[in-house]
């Protein structure tokens, strides 16, 4: 599987058919007379159930009716699993689907998931045995933004919003203040802020005296009223609490909303930590930001 163990898609709401590659195999021949082979390798469905319990996640297994197999040569769905048969000179097959948006909820997250039972004979390279290709409706809040406003540490006056250090180096780095996340769906209502733009991964960056850093173990989880786009809370994306006692809460003297007509979100919010603000109401930091949108991500 080219794509490794997970595949994630997500797609702006449609209501026609759309064309979907969920993945692709691929077969390394060792040689010319092993490439000239007809080989049919076997995937057998993966229990989502069982796997979402191990890994924490919350897949719901993609319809039958929303989708139906494109028609390819050699590939083909048997029962709960597809087979893949491999023609003389064959070293690719896509599986693809036509999607029916009609039939999609934009709460679910959907996958298809295989694991490779019958090599045919052949090597499969380690962590490539296995695929859960996943599809999502993305809410009208997903997209990249661009983050202004302003940060205090309570705690520490050296630490301030991630700006500061974009504005001084940002432009030597090729990451120009103002700092862009991405708002990435998760689900109809909430979107994951992510970190695309300077480290990669869910991180609230700041300013550490002249020096990039992030808070540990903290980033935004943002709920959203889809009726009045009010912002309704924030959540921490490690735990609420984390093991380190960070939470995130939202400053209820903020606006808290989402304008749709200029696509920008004015917020306040707060990351709380008892273990290092003893005295209620346990706030270390403040942010008083207004979220813009450039574009989708």
């Amino acid at each position: 599987m080219t794509e490794g163990k997970i595949r994630a898609q997500f797609f702006s709401p449609f209501t026609d058919k759309k064309v979907v590659t969920m993945f692709t195999a691929r077969r390394d021949a060792a040689s010319s007379a092993d490439l000239n082979k007809a080989v049919t390798v076997v995937l057998s469905g993966i229990d989502l159930t069982a796997y979402n319990t191990a890994h924490h996640t919350n897949y719901t297994l993609l319809p039958s009716d929303a989708y139906t197999l494109v028609a390819q040569p050699g590939v083909s769905q048997k029962g709960t699993g597809a087979e893949l048969a491999f023609a003389p000179g064959d070293f690719a097959k896509k599986f693809m689907v036509e999607l029916d948006g009609t039939k999609l909820d934009p709460s679910e997250s959907y996958a298809i998931a295989y694991a490779v039972s019958d090599p045919a004979g052949l090597t499969v390279n380690a962590g490539k045995d296995t695929i859960i290709s996943t599809i999502g409706i993305k809410n009208k809040w997903d997209g990249t933004y661009a983050f202004t406003g302003t940060m205090v540490d309570a705690t520490n006056s050296n630490l301030t919003h991630v700006n500061d250090y974009l504005s001084a180096h940002g432009e030597a780095d090729g990451t120009p203040a103002p700092m862009q996340y991405e708002l990435r769906t998760i689900s109809a209502t909430e979107c994951e802020v992510y970190d695309n733009y300077y480290y990669g991964g869910n991180y609230m960056l700041i300013n550490n005296n002249g020096a990039m850093s992030n808070y540990g173990s903290f980033a935004l989880i943002v709920q959203f009223d889809p009726a009045t786009d009010k912002v309704v809370a924030v959540r921490n994306y490690y735990g609420q609490p984390a093991a380190n006692t960070r939470s995130a809460a939202l400053d209820p003297s903020g606006a808290n909303q989402y304008d749709a007509a200029t696509k920008v979100v004015t917020i306040k919010y707060f990351m709380k930590q008892p273990s290092v603000v003893t005295a209620a109401p346990n706030v270390r930091t403040s942010w008083d930001e207004k979220w813009t949108y450039l574009g989708p991500r």
